[in-house]
């Protein structure tokens, strides 16, 4: 017989809806019974409320139920999660015959402990960099056994911090560090995620917060550092969590420098889970650690990534396409994707370099490089965020001019085929709320 986990009788408060956490467990147990009694074994979760969906996601796990979790709420995207799903939670338009919304006024209190069969399904979906949609299985016992490293990493530093956020809880990152984490722990929290910086730093005095800890993504801060008004309350911020995407090392002393702490970034992928997790600091800014319970090499011919984790289910050694070099004390360096190395007249050239060294032109804010196949064969392309600074000199002279200064500095650090061809210069770069780009829209931009 499997061992069952219990809830732990915890001290969260749900400080949105002034929710204590035996109310929300009153909340958890209603549903529980209503899914208990009713048919179907595999739902598909989906809710913009992030405390609706926290009590539908656990009252799901007590009834022992298997959860799809979409990455958006698309109409195509939902259709496609339903085609392997019994019934639907939450609130979407969707046409399912077997529905189950969230009871606003559904409580029933817990006479019994509620327990969760550690090894029930969680199937999340992820897009990736290209919009295809692809399943990751995990079971409750693999998040749980990482949001419990999490705790022995950073909860001291935590302390009893409120936890807030800007990304979503469909997301493995979102689900694990700000909803599952601050309610198994005990932590109060704001689960809703902040799509403004001025109304999170409006609901600290509001709610009279103390100490906060935020969990946000690389996009999140990059915007933050050029009118970051987090300034004002950074005595009560305590932790910093970053995740989803590279944060750029110029936005990492930025931050330093105006919140007197850089971001936690956390390195890993919706089916690794968590892998590593870097502080950057003047001494150390590029040396990712690895979480206690991880087990790293690398391939011999490839460099690339290899690891042994509990955060997921795989045989033996599982192969990443990052390339690393892991230095003596066991930390290491991220070298770039394998899948970004690419050959142009014979010469083996590596995008994630060619990126890396666009970001370190002090007008470049942020820089993709994509690749085109034209008559004369594979080329290097590139679109470009510029400072502040160069974009008001942009506006006074024209492209051609800023392409030829791009091109003039980087001959300092690539060879001429390493150069990209053609430049598109916008605003921002087209991050989503976990910190990713969508490879083909970019794409679309220099056809």
């Amino acid at each position: 017989m499997i061992n069952q986990i219990t809830l732990p009788n915890s001290k969260t408060f749900f400080v949105e809806q002034n929710t204590s956490f035996a109310q929300w467990l009153s909340s958890v147990n209603f549903h529980r019974n209503r899914f208990i009694n009713t048919s179907g074994n595999t739902w598909l979760l989906y809710s913009d409320d992030a405390y609706q969906f926290s009590v539908l996601f656990f009252s799901l796990l007590a009834a022992n139920k298997t959860i799809i979790l979409p990455q958006n709420g698309t109409t195509n995207q939902l259709q496609l999660c339903m085609q392997s799903a019994d019934g639907f939670a939450g609130t979407a338009d969707i046409n399912a015959t077997n529905i189950v919304e969230f009871c606003t006024q559904g409580s029933l209190p817990v006479t019994a402990p509620l327990t969760i069969n550690p090894s029930t399904d969680i199937t999340l979906y992820t897009s990736g960099s290209t919009g295809e949609a692809k399943a990751i299985n995990k079971t409750f016992q693999h998040l749980l056994t990482e949001v419990t490293q999490l705790e022995n990493c950073f909860g001291a530093k935590l302390g009893n911090s409120t936890i807030l956020s800007t990304v979503s809880h469909q997301h493995i990152y979102g689900l694990l560090v700000k909803l599952i984490w601050p309610i198994w722990f005990g932590r109060d929290v704001i689960l809703q995620p902040y799509e403004y910086p001025e109304h999170l730093c409006h609901d600290l005095a509001k709610y009279q917060l103390n100490k906060i800890a935020l969990v946000s993504s690389p996009a999140h801060y990059h915007r933050l550092v050029k009118d970051n008004v987090y300034c004002d309350i950074a005595e009560n911020i305590c932790a910093l969590f970053s995740s989803g995407g590279p944060l750029s090392e110029e936005a990492s002393k930025q931050l330093t420098t105006q919140l007197k702490q850089s971001p936690i970034e956390i390195y890993g992928s919706t089916e690794t889970g968590g892998i590593a997790w870097r502080q950057r600091s003047p001494i150390n800014s590029n040396h990712w650690q690895p979480f206690s319970d991880i087990e790293l090499s690398t391939q011999e011919d490839t460099q690339c990534l290899m690891l042994k984790s509990p955060y997921f289910d795989h045989d033996g050694w599982y192969t990443t396409d990052d390339q690393i070099k892991i230095d003596i004390d066991g930390s290491f360096e991220l070298l770039g994707r394998v899948d970004r190395i690419i050959k142009i007249e014979e010469k083996r050239v590596s995008l994630d370099h060619v990126q890396q060294c666009l970001k370190a032109l002090d007008f470049i804010d942020d820089a993709l490089c994509l690749t085109q196949l034209n008559k004369r064969g594979l080329q290097i392309v590139a679109a470009i965020v510029l400072t502040e600074e160069a974009k008001a000199e942009l506006l006074n002279s024209r492209n051609l001019v800023f392409n030829r200064k791009i091109k003039a500095q980087l001959t300092h650090s690539l060879e001429v085929v390493a150069i990209p061809k053609k430049f598109r210069y916008l605003p921002s770069l087209p991050y989503n709320s976990s910190g990713k780009l969508n490879k083909l829209a970019m794409e679309k931009l220099f056809e």
